[in-house]
Order: structure tokens, then C-alpha cells, then sequence
């Protein structure tokens, strides 16, 4: 089955910008590591955690305590991240 992307899908991802992957530092359970994520991965890390009222080291660890050993951690954040959004989106939904 061809499915095509919808007209509101197609205009959103034609407003990103395709960018390189940024470098930082985190603390995961106070160890010092560091991980590459794109700049809107970032910005959604540190949104989720100013609504969860914790730092994104905090994030960061409590994603961790949940990874599955067969995934790296950037993966398990970006599903993490995902879902995050996705759950929202479900409650406004339901809401309406």
C-alpha cells in the first residue's frame, strides 16, 4: 500500500532545518558521559524536563534505568523523547 505523507506533515518536515548532531556533556547517576543528539532532540530535552520539574541529568538517568541492554542510550532517549510527545498529543486528544 502507497500511503502518502499529508499536506501538514510534508509543510513540517519542510521547515526543518537538516542539521548536524551536537556534543554535550550529561551525568548519568553522577558519571560524566557524553552524547550526540540533533540540536530539536536537545531542545526537547530540556522542555520535557522543565515540565517534569527535574534537571536533564535527572531525565537522562531515569531513561537510563529503563534502557533495555541491547539499545544504546541515544536510541532509548530518542524513543524516550517520541513517546514523551506522543502521549501528550494522545491526552490533548482525548481531551477535545
Amino acid at each position: 500500500m502507497n500511503r502518502q505523507l499529508s499536506f501538514e506533515a510534508l509543510n513540517t518536515l519542510s521547515q526543518l532545518s537538516i542539521t548536524g548532531l551536537v556534543n554535550k556533556n550529561i551525568k548519568i547517576h553522577n558519571r560524566r558521559t557524553s552524547i550526540r543528539l540533533e540540536p530539536e532532540m536537545w531542545s526537547a530535552l530540556h522542555e520535557i524536563a522543565e515540565q517534569e520539574g527535574c534537571s536533564i541529568h535527572e531525565l537522562c538517568s531515569a531513561v537510563e534505568d529503563v534502557r533495555e541492554d541491547n539499545t544504546s542510550f541515544t536510541a532509548a532517549l530518542r524513543v524516550f523523547l517520541m513517546l514523551y510527545y506522543k502521549s501528550n498529543v494522545v491526552k490533548q486528544s482525548l481531551k477535545m
